[in-house]
């Protein structure tokens, strides 16, 4: 356990209220494992998307995830199978056929306890819980923001209704991962990005310009100790890896999802945020940029806070403390 996680665990304040939204693939595994797993955190609720993987792939991994850390206790909602208007389109190359890289989580059926799937579709859970607990959650959106969206369609404020809505999604100034200015989440379902931005349902956003500030390398992995679900970890991220090598010519990976959840719920000193935005997703037919943010120039929407850097061997370190706490090892 690193010293803030000690710092939180032994202090006054009580754990925040989290409900994660996840399309389960590699990084939001690792987001899972750890999110689960702090002190400073009170996970209420995980909601599944379509996205890296197709919606049973996201549902599987989440729970057996969740499972894995003994969190079968953690309700999980099923939601949209798709877009709100498109074709889904899943990363299969990124993370795998099933989202977990060289893990085929179908065999971790002794991990303890089962999961308690609701029945409620997860646009409704979140609509459901927010209202129940008004100003008390945190929604950290992982995935494509389809449930989001659906959410704002039913009539949820959830600007209003949550303690704060944060994204990882998009991109500003840094060159995109799906086109040339398009980042994965936006790209997947770029209508429900624009719902969602245009409700002032998003507070904060987490983009390429802040997660790409550190690449997370196999020989961090290998500092992790050795145990069953580090295992895991390890042949998950893998095979990320090899896909970042080879696209992105890095030698290791980007972890969006784990360093959207530390940077912005654990160790906020640890990045650069604050410049706040008006912005827009482009939603245009043209495969070429829609999915794209861009400032929006008329004064009808609410601003977004945008993470623009980290500090790139503070946030490793805590990367690594966390996710050996996650896996199994011993206090430190």
């Amino acid at each position: 356990m690193s010293a803030a996680m000690k710092a939180e665990a032994v202090g006054s304040s009580a754990p925040r209220p989290l409900i994660l939204d996840v399309d389960t693939g590699i990084d939001d595994m690792i987001a899972l494992l750890i999110a689960a797993t702090s002190p400073e955190l009170n996970l209420r609720g995980v909601t599944c998307v379509a996205g890296n993987v197709e919606i049973h792939h996201v549902a599987r991994n989440t729970g057996k995830i969740l499972r894995l850390v003994g969190r079968g206790d953690v309700p999980v909602s099923v939601g949209a199978a798709r877009p709100l208007q498109r074709r889904l389109r899943t990363a299969a190359d990124t993370h795998g056929p099933t989202g977990t890289g060289y893990v085929e989580l179908r065999g971790e059926d002794r991990a303890l306890g089962t999961t308690e799937y609701t029945a409620v579709p997860a646009s409704r859970y979140l609509g459901a819980h927010v209202a129940r607990h008004p100003g008390d959650i945190t929604v950290l959106a992982l995935g494509p923001l389809t449930n989001l969206a659906a959410a704002v369609q039913h009539g949820v404020d959830l600007a209003r209704a949550t303690r704060e809505v944060i994204w990882m999604g998009g991109t500003l100034a840094e060159r995109g991962n799906t086109t040339e200015t398009g980042e994965w989440n936006a790209c997947v379902d770029p209508e429900a990005a624009e719902i969602c931005l245009a409700a002032g349902a998003l507070h904060r956003i987490f983009p390429l310009d802040a997660t790409q500030d550190i690449v997370f390398t196999m020989a961090d992995l290998e500092a992790l100790p050795d145990t069953h679900l580090a295992g895991i970890v390890r042949d998950a991220v893998r095979f990320y890896v090899e896909f970042h090598r080879k696209a992105d010519g890095i030698d290791g990976a980007y972890l969006h999802d784990p360093v959207a959840l530390i940077g912005s719920l654990l160790r906020v000193d640890l990045v650069t945020q604050g410049v706040t935005e008006v912005l827009a997703c482009d939603i245009s037919s043209d495969p070429h940029v829609a999915g794209s943010l861009y400032r929006h120039e008329r004064g009808d929407r609410s601003p977004v806070s945008v993470a623009t850097a980290i500090d790139a061997e503070g946030m490793r370190a805590e990367l690594v403390a966390r996710l050996a706490h996650a896996v199994g090892a011993p206090p430190i």
